[in-house]
């Protein structure tokens, strides 16, 4: 392996561009005896006297939830006259809920014991483990960091938030009603409860001292937006300067009437963004203060130059009642925003576009909602979210109907009635996805069992280290959420990295340690393509990458014992069915 970079380009491009050309083609056509049992059923179909695994917490049962998915979507399928793809391999599908679910791909026992679990329940039965694995609640309060905080910022505030989400996510009844609330109203030290970083990640700019009393410590206009759109998906950033151009029901005065219930807002402390790695960060109270804006008025600039107030008031128009004891201004807009009927609606059009890879709505956006985009399946998102609440907003109940379903368990591959743009909404396949960063870090730490594994602190150094690198090369310059996408640029980077050629090298790599213990070619190809993309290799590929990487007594012709296997893995991790999500 030391001598990857000379001969990858040999022999390793070869295999390389071999994998890359059948990259899901190879995913669609599992090879036969081992995948996709002719005794499989669908996921709610029961034999006689079989218990329907995985019900969900609360009073809502999978197979109601899923029941709605099914219909709504066959029904949609008929009228447009779709035919869904087929349903996807059992090797794909274990692939897919472990990247969806916990944010990597699976491990070879998980594989093993998968396999094992009767046809019938086989996915749920998964689908059940998945949701009960602690590395449910680290994958999801990462994904809920970024989303409240984005990637830029001081990381010390990040992690927690990222240490409070977690410990929400980690209880198998947790409800994102309760999450929504806590994060909106939240006070306190930012050292104790680390839910007051998102509203103090997101205040605006400071108002100038001698208009504190009237206007508020800060303009709170970031975190105005940032919440109407995280928890109702509406994006009425726009209404800051005018009224909506595409919704009539938005105006400007209704986003400022939001604004108004985050304008006695206060915050102790200051943040330092520009530290040294070293130096200690400052703590920082997050409280209100009634004597801030006690009359709630805030002035906002039409385009025509008048100056026009606006008092707390939501989007729907709804005011502060009279009697309000002692809640704060954020506290009833926590329960004015969870309250809504889109809450429950964003959140699962959120999800739904997290594991089908396509929001319901006309356009793309799952945080877009309004006149100007419709929803396509309005009454399966509406009885979603009917029973989402009936289900005490718990989010694994939620995945789990949603992993259940039908349309979940189709393949990615196109057919001549589905592979337009305009079939994409309709759920007839599920979509492809590059991985995220932390996906495709954490799978590759997966596929390869680097000896960094063994010690905690090396490991949490190697993938603090990798990330940055990682987020650098792949994200933007607006603090969105990176993706690896395949260009030519970030293949480069990945290919030639020193962290990808030192993780598959013979004396870092668990996989490859164990790959040269086997004696057969293909129980060596199977272990490596099982480690990398779930699945063994198909015969097509045996045959084909055998007569570039030749067998002999169970032992590879080549000087370097290791090097041939190093290439086929190299080739493997960087191929087109590794990098997605399919």
């Amino acid at each position: 392996m030391a001598k990857l970079n000379l001969r990858a380009w040999g022999l390793g491009l070869i295999v390389g561009s071999l994998v890359l050309g059948l990259n899901l083609a190879a995913a669609q056509n599992p090879p036969k005896g081992k995948a996709d049992p002719k005794t499989e059923k669908s996921p709610g179909e029961k034999s006689p006297g079989e218990k329907s695994p995985g019900e969900s917490p609360g009073i809502v049962n999978v197979e109601e939830a899923t029941n709605v998915i099914n219909k709504r979507l066959a029904d949609a399928w008929k009228a447009n006259n779709i035919t869904p793809a087929e349903r996807a391999s059992d090797y794909e599908f274990i692939r897919r809920a472990s990247l969806d679910i916990i944010g990597r791909i699976a491990k070879l026992d998980e594989i093993d014991k998968y396999m094992k679990d009767p046809p019938s329940q086989r996915r749920a039965m998964l689908v059940d483990r998945l949701l009960a694995n602690p590395e449910f609640a680290e994958y999801w309060s990462t994904i809920w960091t970024h989303w409240l905080m984005t990637r830029t910022g001081e990381r010390l505030y990040k992690d927690q938030v990222k240490l409070w989400l977690a410990e929400q996510f980690e209880s198998q009844n947790m409800s994102i009603k309760e999450m929504a609330t806590q994060l909106i109203a939240a006070k306190g030290k930012s050292n104790d409860n680390g839910a007051v970083n998102y509203v103090l990640s997101a205040v605006g700019g400071a108002n100038p001292q001698q208009n504190v009393a009237k206007e508020g410590q800060f303009d709170m206009v970031p975190i105005t937006s940032r919440t109407v759109r995280l928890f109702l998906g509406y994006q009425i950033q726009c209404t800051q300067c005018h009224d909506h151009p595409f919704n009539a029901d938005w105006k400007q005065k209704h986003f400022w009437g939001v604004n108004a219930f985050f304008r006695q807002t206060q915050r102790v402390g200051n943040p330092m963004m520009q530290m040294q790695p070293n130096m200690p960060r400052p703590q920082m109270v997050l409280g209100d203060n009634a004597e801030f804006n006690k009359n709630g008025i805030i002035f906002f600039e039409k385009r025509s130059g008048v100056f026009l107030p606006s008092e707390p008031m939501f989007l729907d128009g709804t005011r502060i009642p009279k009697a309000t004891g002692e809640k704060t201004r954020r506290e009833i807009l926590a329960q004015f925003v969870t309250g809504h009927k889109n809450f429950s609606r964003a959140y699962v059009n959120r999800m739904w576009t997290q594991m089908m890879g396509r929001s319901m709505t006309v356009k793309p956006a799952f945080d877009d909602f309004g006149e100007h985009n419709d929803v396509v399946h309005d009454e399966m998102l509406t009885e979603l979210g009917d029973l989402f609440v009936k289900a005490n907003y718990n989010p694994r109940a939620l995945m789990r109907w949603i992993a259940n379903s039908e349309a979940y368990g189709l393949k990615a591959a196109a057919n001549k009635t589905n592979d337009q743009a305009e079939h994409e909404v309709y759920a007839s396949r599920v979509m492809l996805k590059a991985m995220s960063p932390e996906q495709l870090l954490e799978s590759l730490i997966v596929a390869t069992r680097p000896e960094v594994t063994k010690n905690e602190k090396e490991l949490e150094k190697f993938r603090a280290d990798w990330m940055s690198r990682l987020v650098v090369n792949f994200g933007d310059d607006e603090g969105n959420e990176g993706t690896f996408n395949g260009t030519v640029v970030q293949a480069l980077l990945m290919m030639n990295g020193r962290d990808i050629n030192q993780a598959i090298s013979n004396q870092q790599s668990g996989t490859v340690q164990s790959a040269l213990k086997l004696k057969t070619g293909k129980q060596t190809m199977d272990y490596l393509f099982l480690a990398t993309l779930n699945r063994p290799a198909t015969q097509k590929e045996y045959t084909q990458i055998i007569a570039k990487l030749p067998l002999a007594n169970g032992r590879l012709k080549d000087t370097d014992a290791a090097g041939p296997l190093q290439d086929l893995f190299w080739a493997l991790l960087n191929c087109n069915e590794f990098i997605l999500n399919h």
